[in-house]
């Protein structure tokens, strides 16, 4: 079982994960770094869509099966938002790939049941990635991040009710205490309500 955090970039995925941890879920964080492609890609993102996208697939697949674990599992990442990203990125021939082997790799570890869904404006995603100064996020454009949370938010749809949306950019669960503890309440409760019935609920 897991719960994984969707958003777009710089929407405060790893800061929730890490923070999760103080209610007992065990985090699985992207190893974003490792990806080989990911330089050649913000070069030049039409030509190295395909082998980028794939590789954090699978990178994301293999970060699943490798933490296993008795706590339910909040992961940084999303097989939803990679799909999010290959519908903006790939061209149609493209998807059908991704998504052939999307659905494969879902059948060996489960659908996740559970999603929280971080809503922030692109408008502040990009002053936060100009903020952190990552060079290779230099070229990321408001337009790029815009079709990003838009693919993400029709592919959630379906399962919205298993869906639990945190406004982040109104909620500085990055630095205010406050908003921590509010934050931590509402997944702890939305966790319980959906998964009480499994048995995993008390072991938060």
């Amino acid at each position: 079982m897991r719960i994984e955090i969707c958003g777009g970039i710089a929407s405060g995925k790893t800061t929730l994960a890490r923070l999760l941890r103080r209610a007992g879920f065990a985090p699985v964080l992207e190893e974003f770094r490792r990806n080989p492609f990911l330089g050649a890609f913000y070069a030049n993102p039409t030509r190295y869509a395909i082998e980028t996208e794939l590789s954090f697939l699978l990178q994301h697949f293999h970060a699943i099966k490798k933490a296993a674990s008795s706590r339910l599992g909040a992961c940084d990442f999303s097989l939803v938002l990679d799909h999010a990203y290959a519908k903006v990125t790939l061209s149609a021939k493209e998807e059908r790939q991704f998504e052939r082997l999307l659905r494969w790799l879902v059948d060996q570890i489960g659908e996740a049941p559970l999603f929280v869904h971080l809503m922030c404006p692109p408008s502040v995603e990009l002053a936060r990635i100009r903020r952190r100064g990552r060079v290779r996020e230099r070229g990321i454009s408001i337009r790029y991040l815009a079709d990003i949370n838009e693919a993400l938010a029709d592919l959630l749809r379906p399962v919205r009710s298993n869906v639990l949306v945190l406004d982040s950019h109104k909620l500085n669960f990055a630095g205010d205490r406050g908003v921590q503890k509010q934050v931590l309440r509402d997944v702890k409760d939305f966790v319980w309500r959906r998964t009480k019935r499994t048995g995993i609920g008390p072991r938060l």
